[in-house]
């Protein structure tokens, strides 16, 4: 735990349990969403060729993933340490500028 929390750079063990929480619930949550997501917008396994299906899975869960990060994260008070998370992650793609 605390190699975690230096690599984080937090001190307290409440927040290294809320950071863990909104992780949880966020990835739980985004998976709930994103099948009934692209169910509503009219893509199935059983209308669309396999591999597209799960490009699109794949990518409709990365945006909803971290438009979720945003909102759980703001819930629990980790906005701070999310907005840092979620600069480091999508930097790579290009939306370095959204930050």
């Amino acid at each position: 735990m605390d190699k975690l929390k230096k690599h984080w750079n937090i001190s307290s063990n409440t927040q290294l349990l809320l950071i863990l929480l909104v992780f949880a619930i966020n990835g739980s949550l985004s998976g709930f969403i994103t099948k009934p997501a692209l169910n509503f917008i009219g893509v199935t396994k059983e209308n669309i060729h396999f591999i597209i299906y799960w490009i699109l899975y794949i990518l409709v869960i990365s945006i909803v993933y971290f438009a979720l990060l945003i909102i759980i994260s703001r819930l629990f008070g980790q906005s701070s340490f999310f907005k840092k998370f979620a600069k480091r992650s999508l930097t790579p793609f290009g939306f370095k500028r959204f930050f």
